[in-house]
């Protein structure tokens, strides 16, 4: 596994692999906050073949739902977001909306997926979108070597967090300053407007 996911970090592929998610949410309803910033579409930056798109959309008064798309629309998984921030720290709480598993799957294995709460750092919304997921390598690294740092449960090379929120939080703030616990971040631009035209002559 690599240590460093350049752009295609931000990529729902690199999610499962970059990604640690948890039973419980990485923020409290007093740590959320909306910046307007955050919404449309952005386009993962310097890709010249069908770049991955992340686009923002309000969702209720303080949260927002969000749609990742790849390989030009074939692929594409939706999420329910909160930005949240701990101390001077921006972040993103990011949980799927929906799954949807193979056709000839079992019954039972769809039963047994847990849809995980997964973290990013927020370095910077303007005039690009920053985004930085765990170094998992880092942090399998980490527990292996402090079991007792935060709650877990460990399956093969999958990892689980089981921690309550404040403990969370804790390990987060904590670990955030070494610089060890964030890969480098993944950047995103703005998608250009599409600006229409009428079709009628002057």
């Amino acid at each position: 596994m690599k240590k460093f996911y350049p752009i295609v970090l931000i990529g729902i592929a690199a999610l499962l692999s970059a990604c640690i998610p948890s039973v419980n949410p990485f923020y409290t309803e007093k740590d959320v906050v909306f910046d307007a910033r955050l919404l449309g579409k952005w386009l993962e930056k310097d890709a010249k073949d069908a770049p991955e798109s992340w686009e923002f959309n309000r969702l209720g008064t303080n949260s927002y739902k969000l749609i990742i798309t790849q390989n030009n629309g074939s692929r594409r998984g939706t999420f329910k977001v909160h930005l949240f921030k701990l101390g001077t720290e921006y972040f993103l709480d990011l949980i799927p909306s929906q799954c949807e598993f193979a056709t000839n799957q079992a019954d039972l294995v769809s039963i047994s997926m847990f849809p995980g709460h997964m973290l990013a750092r927020v370095t910077k919304i303007e005039p690009e979108l920053e985004l930085a997921f765990f170094d998992f390598d880092w942090l399998a690294k980490h527990l292996k070597e402090n079991p007792a740092a935060l709650a877990h449960r460990k399956e093969d090379d999958a990892i689980l967090l089981t921690a309550d929120t404040a403990a969370l939080q804790r390990f987060v703030l904590k670990h955030i300053a070494e610089g060890n616990l964030f890969q480098k971040p993944g950047v995103l631009v703005r998608a250009p407007q599409q600006v229409k035209t009428s079709q009628e002559p002057d």
